[in-house]
């Protein structure tokens, strides 16, 4: 999901926070009668040609790893072996209290299971109305890049407990306001650490958790290249050598062809 000036959260978007998605069961009715609605169409898509361009490369042994804000798991589709998602992926389920996890696909099933119908569940478990909008721009049935449809989520909606132990689950996806897991910030850094130079691709870099990747290479002396469209938070940076703004596909799609990769 873009966070640039033009992207979805400055533009009225307002994201699911940790906090409140573990305190609130409004919340949580909220972001699980958004996301059913929408993975249907979600779980559908399918890789680009900047996604195939970075296997491509991976596969020649000119990309060591990619490091990726996305949560789609498209990288994988694509071809690509060595991914760091580093803020998760919506396509595993677990729960808060315990180590239970299940596949979003299978929790799709749950949800269609105990929400029936083709709209949003009401007060008192009915099928509600078509999708109304929740944002000041009015935008109803707008489908999101992680696969957030606008809509109103009424309070007969069901959220299924762990089957397990009773307790919350959550897409392993690091919310705003939480952080992105020890782990995969020591591996992300030494995947920086330990290469030849940084590629940074499709991102505007605003979120600090992939801009402090970037500061990184430029402390430990690492060359970095752009490839995005518009502006991006290390623009003024010297490691940056270079700084291409195309589109994405059409552009690997030229360094695949022009190099005979």
């Amino acid at each position: 999901m873009k966070r640039g000036p033009k992207g979805a959260y400055t533009t009225g978007f307002k994201p699911v926070m940790h906090q409140k998605f573990v305190s609130c069961e409004k919340t949580r009715r909220r972001y699980w009668g958004r996301s059913q609605l929408g993975w249907p169409k979600f779980s559908l898509c399918r890789p680009n040609a900047g996604h195939f361009g970075l296997a491509r490369l991976e596969a020649i042994g000119r990309v060591k790893a990619i490091v990726t804000q996305n949560v789609d798991r498209l990288h994988q589709a694509a071809g690509s072996r060595e991914v760091l998602e580093l803020h998760g992926t919506t396509h595993t389920v677990g729960c808060l209290s315990c180590d239970y996890q299940a596949c979003r696909e299978s929790f799709q099933r749950t949800l269609d299971a105990l929400n029936p119908g083709p709209g949003n569940v009401g007060d008192g478990g009915k099928v509600g109305e078509v999708a109304r909008h929740t944002t000041p721009e009015g935008t109803p049935g707008l489908q999101r890049p992680d696969g957030d449809v606008e809509a109103e989520i009424g309070a007969g909606y069901v959220v299924p407990a762990c089957p397990r132990c009773g307790g919350i689950l959550k897409p392993d996806v690091t919310f705003f306001g939480d952080n992105v897991p020890r782990w995969r910030v020591d591996a992300a850094n030494d995947l920086v650490a330990s290469s030849d130079g940084v590629l940074v691709v499709g991102s505007s870099l605003m979120t600090f958790s992939a801009f402090r990747l970037a500061k990184l290479a430029e402390k430990e002396g690492k060359k970095i290249a752009v490839l995005n469209m518009g502006h991006t938070r290390i623009d003024g940076m010297a490691s940056v050598v270079v700084k291409c703004e195309a589109p994405i596909g059409q552009a690997m799609s030229q360094i695949i062809k022009c190099g005979n990769f």
